[in-house]
């Protein structure tokens, strides 16, 4: 008898030790295994920043996703995509209207093909033309504010006087701001936020929201699902063929940008020259990083693209790059004043430096006629382990300044290959300039040594960053 009741005793004992170990979901929210799960699209790569205004015929919105739910992208049902147009000139804006809905088969969802290590649905590029976006934005002929009060907007609230009819037509510096609405196979949406909420309430979808900021703000793996379309001109020569042509190319710098931020490992590398910063990764060899390229236009591509082929680790790959006038979120071209932007226009190091060097830009570069080039995340297709293919990625956007992560203000006692002057993060080119004239330059930045989620490491070599200079022959 007493030893049933110590047996039972025992049992009830288990058990409450079990359900008291079992976790308050109300506390720690985690993706437990009974609870629902959401979807959102990955963005993969973004083409372009900038619609050309000199060609907005062949100008668009281009990006590749990746579908995430519990089902590996299997879940996704259709993609909405709305649009804004914001004036450059009054930051005056029109209502959101619909401009194309898109089923995931239209959008070409595959697997990944190895040697990636993605477990989820990649799309085919998405592309919505600058054409579609003025179609549809040329309907929206009335004031949506209606301005009962004339022009002070008293009493009209939450309808707010910034809300206009489009003007008919895009303009150097407008925005178009393209929000994305995704639907799974169970009806159900998910979104952000419209940014013109704040200026005019009425004309919002705050209800509908729901995508947080640890997945819109990621540097690699996020889902913004809002993206900023700016309208430029690439250059203000209105050239199409603008930066074509033979150009000689040169590695002017390498160095592991996460090693040189503060001064006792600039001391290390001054005084030991680091072995694998010091080979040329751009070139015929180790020792020569000269070589001749041939830019041209990205067949059926954007007019802000431009291709090449060079040498890279020993083998031939295809570079895209954009020349887009916009340098986003740099202040300038990442210069100050004075010895810094001397950098610009001080001769190029040669392939064997000797000397300290700069980027080799005409005379009368300045902040103010200097774009931006990035570059296009790619597969260079050479495989540096087993199992994974090799990335380059478009340097990081810091603001440059001594100090911040990634940046790094030179040093005149620096071995050959290592900058001596202050270098930006992204490459740069004159948009006063067609690039068509002997001597004329231009500069690419690449991380080297990352794949396509920006894990760093463990690849062919320790992350590094590399300027090019590229001279017209």
């Amino acid at each position: 008898m007493n030893k049933n009741i110590l047996y039972t005793f025992g049992v009830f004992l288990a058990a409450a030790f079990i359900f008291s170990c079992e976790p308050n979901k109300d506390l720690y929210p985690l993706p437990y295994d009974d609870r629902p799960t959401s979807s959102y699209l990955r963005v993969y790569k973004i083409a372009s920043n900038v619609w050309d205004l000199d060609n907005l015929g062949a100008s668009a919105f281009e990006a590749v996703y990746e579908s995430v739910d519990k089902n590996f992208g299997a879940d996704l049902d259709k993609a909405e995509f709305f649009v804004t147009h914001r004036s450059g000139t009054t930051g005056l804006i029109t209502r959101e209207i619909l401009v194309k809905t898109l089923s995931a088969a239209d959008m070409g969802f595959s697997k990944v093909v190895e040697p990636t290590v993605s477990d989820y649905l990649r799309s085919a590029p998405i592309k919505i033309t600058a054409n579609e976006v003025l179609a549809v934005l040329s309907t929206l002929t009335t004031d949506p504010d209606g301005v009962p009060n004339g022009t002070t907007c008293n009493g009209i609230f939450p309808k707010v006087c910034p809300a206009v009819a489009f003007p008919g037509s895009f303009t150097a510096g407008d925005r178009v701001i393209i929000r994305i609405k995704i639907y799974d196979k169970q009806g159900r949406a998910f979104t952000v936020s419209n940014p013109q909420v704040t200026a005019s309430p009425s004309l919002g979808n705050a209800n509908e929201a729901n995508i947080t900021s640890n997945l819109t703000g990621g540097q690699f793996y996020n889902s913004p699902m809002l993206y900023t379309m700016i309208v430029r001109r690439t250059t203000t020569t209105g050239n199409p063929n603008a930066y074509t042509g033979t150009y000689r190319m040169a590695q002017v710098g390498r160095w592991a940008p996460d090693f040189a931020t503060n001064a006792n490992n600039l001391q290390i590398m001054r005084t030991y020259r680091q072995a694998w910063m010091r080979p040329f990764l751009f070139g015929n060899s180790s020792t020569d990083s000269t070589q001749t390229v041939s830019l041209s236009l990205v067949p059926n591509g954007l007019p802000t693209q431009r291709q090449l082929t060079c040498k890279y680790r020993g083998q031939d790959i295809t570079m895209i790059i954009n020349l887009e006038s916009e340098v986003l979120n740099v202040t300038g071209a990442g210069y100050g004043t004075g010895a810094a932007i001397a950098t610009m226009t001080t001769p190029v190091l040669p392939s064997t430096p000797t000397a300290p060097g700069g980027l080799g830009f005409p005379a009368g570069t300045t902040n103010a006629n200097l774009g931006t080039v990035f570059v296009s995340l790619a597969n260079t297709g050479v495989n540096c382990t087993s199992g994974r293919a090799f990335y380059q990625m478009t340097a990081g956007a810091a603001v440059i300044t001594a100090g911040s992560p990634g940046t790094f203000s030179g040093d005149i006692l620096m071995p050959p290959g290592i900058p001596r002057r202050a270098f930006p993060n992204r490459g740069h080119y004159r948009i006063d300039r067609d690039g068509l004239t002997a001597g004329d330059v231009f500069t690419i930045s690449v991380d080297d040594d990352v794949d396509e989620y920006g894990r760093r490491n463990g690849y062919c070599n320790w992350y590094t960053r590399v300027y090019l200079s590229l001279t017209k022959l």
